[in-house]
């Protein structure tokens, strides 16, 4: 099941490299659960979706799984919750599973999936390059307003809320922080590195890692 996984942080180009990896690798392009314009649209902070009312509707729903847990400690800049915390619920293994059909359906042939919990979802899996896409937050609200002709304050306020809300997405899912090392086999700053440059280097490490693979000598069983 062959394939790579990024985790971008907004204004770290994810929407940039992504595309350019896939194309490169010959590889579908799966792309972003969490989408920047939806996160915009709807006006939804974390603190919002916390303090809102069940709805129907599916951005609401989809939002409402994004709402910190009690006690959590989202402002104090994790997304790690304390061990009282309320039980999973069943409707997010539910959103976990149907989030992960999804995804190994387009791994099956080879595929860049970009956001989504990828990195999280796959962790364990042999063939698959993790990557995460970073950089300093004034970093990233410079370049991302250049890029949009945003004023730098539009810029920061949707970084934020982004940002908090992927990072809960995954925690909620999965238990894990979203920038835990461990996570990755690949992580670049790209506010100090081209986005081209962030892309060949994905590819690069992305051949090496399914050459080592295929190189691994076969276990041997005990006789």
């Amino acid at each position: 099941m062959p394939g790579v996984t990024i985790t971008a942080g907004y204004g770290a180009g994810g929407s940039l490299v992504a595309p350019a990896v896939a194309e490169e690798l010959g590889l579908a392009l799966l792309d972003r659960a969490i989408s920047v314009e939806v996160a915009d649209r709807l006006q939804v902070t974390v603190a919002e979706a916390q303090a809102g009312e069940p709805k129907q509707s599916f951005s609401e729903r989809f939002f409402g799984l994004l709402s910190p847990l009690s006690g959590g400690m989202l402002g104090a800049g994790t997304d790690a919750a304390p061990p009282e915390a309320e039980p999973f619920p069943d409707q997010h293994a539910a959103f976990r599973e149907q989030s992960e059909t999804i995804m190994r359906a387009a791994l099956a042939t080879g595929a860049v999936i970009l956001g989504r919990a990828g990195t999280a979802a796959f962790r364990a899996e042999p063939r698959v390059l993790r990557v995460r896409l970073f950089g300093p937050v004034e970093s990233r609200v410079s370049r991302a307003a250049a890029r949009e002709n945003e004023p730098p304050e539009v810029i920061r306020r949707r970084l934020r809320q982004v940002d908090e809300a992927r990072d809960h997405y995954i925690w909620r899912l999965y238990k894990v922080n979203a920038a835990d090392p461990a996570l990755f086999h690949l992580q670049i700053d790209s506010t100090v590195i081209s986005f081209p440059d962030c892309a060949a280097m994905i590819c690069t490490a992305y051949r090496s890692m399914l050459a080592e693979s295929d190189n691994q000598p076969a276990e041997i069983s005990a006789v």
